[in-house]
């Protein structure tokens, strides 16, 4: 810093008026990236104005009848002092110790860096060349990890992610564990954690994935055991009657017994992941799926021979890989659940998974009203919003306007009856 630049600084920062000028004038400039416009004054005490109109070379009434103070007139008035020469842009960054930029070249210069880095990156890490692409496209759903790139901590995570990506297993591996083989920590990963979140943003564009990530933690699953890590396999489970599961070796003794005796499976993800297919005994080749336990016992009580699923509320990554088995064995999946807003909600994620293959069963405006809804839709209306434009739409509108949810349990005798007629008559045909 020149003696003069020294000097003036000084000065300025021994007048109280100016402190709280230069911060307006700061502003300004970073605002529109050059000296100009004004600086408002409304807000300054008698004393400071003074100290401005007397470096100004006008009196304090009148530079408060002016109410602004232009930053080109005080950098003209700067140049009829001792200063001349100075611009009232470096006065301003030696002032406050720091680079005065505006806020586009800002924006420009951090975005610069974040490429640069970036670049850097590609090289260094090649194994997650293709997250680090990804990243570079400024897509939406990113802008959170771009905001990590310049952090200084932020290169540790990426550093463990590239390990985390190169040390996938070939085999099933449970995911605490991959954990504690790649960091020494078996919560390094945890989807709690930054480091866990941005591991399945990575996972998700390595796999192909675009757009919005996964959100619910079924979701969240499949992702991972995509890549051989497994989360869950115990507490993960899905209940089934009179199906048959097929190992390598052929059907399975356990689901064979229990088809046998018509009994009921809970079945933990673990044992599922040792199939490789899931059928029925029926021709028919129906299969029925309800959420709830109560349903589903009252229904094996009438119809012990039907092929039955519970999922037990939302879906789990046991009760997916199950649907998924049958569907791809040629089944028909029919599902039925509550006429709420979680229910539908269920019900839409169901049939955008299976498509024809998975038909929703007793879900109509005429279902809803045998259901004898009385229950109050409280304050989850805002969630029927969501079924705006997909096949459930007419029915959620009804609920909204009714204020009103029913369940399963309300039409628990017209299901029953569905599955006797398509069990046991010529006609097949499952109402819908």
């Amino acid at each position: 810093m020149s003696k003069q630049l020294t000097e003036a600084v000084q000065y300025f920062q021994g007048k109280k008026g100016f402190k709280a000028l230069f911060l307006l004038f700061r502003k300004k400039y970073e605002s529109i990236g050059r000296i100009g416009g004004t600086a408002e004054l409304s807000g300054f005490s008698k004393e400071e104005m003074e100290e401005l109109a007397l470096f100004m070379g006008m009196s304090p009434h009148h530079l408060s009848r002016k109410e602004t103070l232009s930053l080109k007139d005080f950098e003209k008035q700067l140049e009829k002092t001792k200063f001349s020469g100075l611009t009232l842009h470096e006065l301003l960054e030696a002032y406050f110790g720091k680079s005065i930029q505006s806020k586009k070249a800002r924006k420009l210069e951090h975005a610069a860096a974040q490429e640069e880095k970036l670049r850097a990156w590609k090289n260094k890490y090649p194994a997650i060349k293709g997250w680090f692409e990804h990243l570079e496209k400024k897509t939406a759903e990113a802008n959170w990890i771009r905001r990590l790139l310049l952090e200084e901590a932020f290169e540790e995570d990426v550093k463990l992610l590239a390990k985390g990506f190169s040390s996938l297993p070939d085999k099933l591996e449970r995911y605490p564990f991959f954990s504690q083989r790649v960091s020494g920590n078996p919560h390094a990963f945890d989807l709690s954690s930054q480091t866990g979140k941005v591991w399945i943003h990575l996972l998700h564009i390595m796999s192909g994935g675009e757009g919005k990530l996964p959100g619910q933690t079924e979701a969240i699953n499949e992702l991972l055991l995509s890549f051989n890590l497994l989360r869950d396999d115990i507490s993960n489970f899905v209940t089934a009657a009179n199906l048959i599961g097929y190992a390598s070796e052929g059907p399975h003794p356990v689901w064979e017994c229990a088809l046998a005796s018509q009994s009921v499976l809970n079945i933990p993800l673990r044992e599922l992941l040792k199939l490789e297919t899931v059928k029925t005994a029926d021709p028919a080749k129906a299969v029925f799926v309800v959420e709830n336990s109560g349903v589903f016992s009252a229904i094996i009580d009438e119809v012990p021979s039907v092929p039955l699923i519970c999922t037990h509320g939302q879906f789990k990554l046991a009760g997916l890989r199950l649907m998924d088995f049958l569907v791809n064995s040629g089944h028909t999946l029919y599902y039925s659940g509550d006429f709420d807003p979680e229910g539908l909600a269920m019900a839409l994620r169901f049939k955008v998974r299976y498509g024809e293959r998975g038909q929703l069963w007793r879900m109509t405006a005429e279902d809803y009203a045998a259901s004898s809804p009385i229950a109050d839709l409280g304050d989850r209306e805002g969630k029927l919003s969501a079924l705006h434009g997909t096949i459930l739409e007419d029915l959620a509108m009804i609920i909204r306007k009714n204020k009103k949810v029913g369940y399963q349990e309300g039409i628990l005798t017209g299901m029953i009856k569905d599955i006797q007629t398509s069990l046991f008559s010529n006609n097949k045909r499952v109402p819908r």
